[in-house]
């Protein structure tokens, strides 16, 4: 065997690597379906003022990146787009939210919308904390 270390992968490998570990996950996954999941917000010039990008997998939301420029902040715009983001992955079967921010992010803010803090990352990347929240969208009978 032979093992080669670079700071500079070539693509097609990457792929070969990504495409084995999908593979085998996905033979051992119930729900094989991901789905994209996109909400924008317009200014009246028709300029991107926020958005959030998610996919559904299963019973779960997964919340990538939300964005509100700051001229709008403070506004529920943010509020805004992640309760109609919830309310589609409910309407597509999710039962669950997951999603993480910096510490110089939007911990409070998710805090305040119901999600609930599982775990941190200290020192990332060096000072900062990054903190991975969910939050149950389906409540239990």
């Amino acid at each position: 065997m032979k093992y080669i270390m670079t700071d500079n992968p070539k693509e097609q490998d990457v792929d070969i690597v990504l495409n084995n570990l999908i593979k085998y996950n996905i033979s051992h996954i119930e729900e094989k379906e991901v789905k994209p999941l996109a909400i924008f917000v317009n200014d009246e010039n028709e300029n991107k003022i926020g958005g959030i990008i998610a996919e559904t997998h299963g019973n779960w939301l997964e919340i990538s990146s939300l964005w509100v420029d700051e001229k709008v902040r403070y506004k529920k715009i943010g509020s805004k787009l992640l309760k109609n983001v919830e309310a589609e992955a409910i309407i597509r079967g999710c039962k669950y939210s997951f999603l993480d921010t910096f510490s110089f992010q939007a911990r409070d803010f998710y805090l305040k919308l119901g999600y609930k803090e599982v775990f941190t990352l200290e020192n990332y990347p060096i000072t900062s904390k990054r903190h991975y929240f969910i939050k149950q969208l389906i409540k239990s009978r």
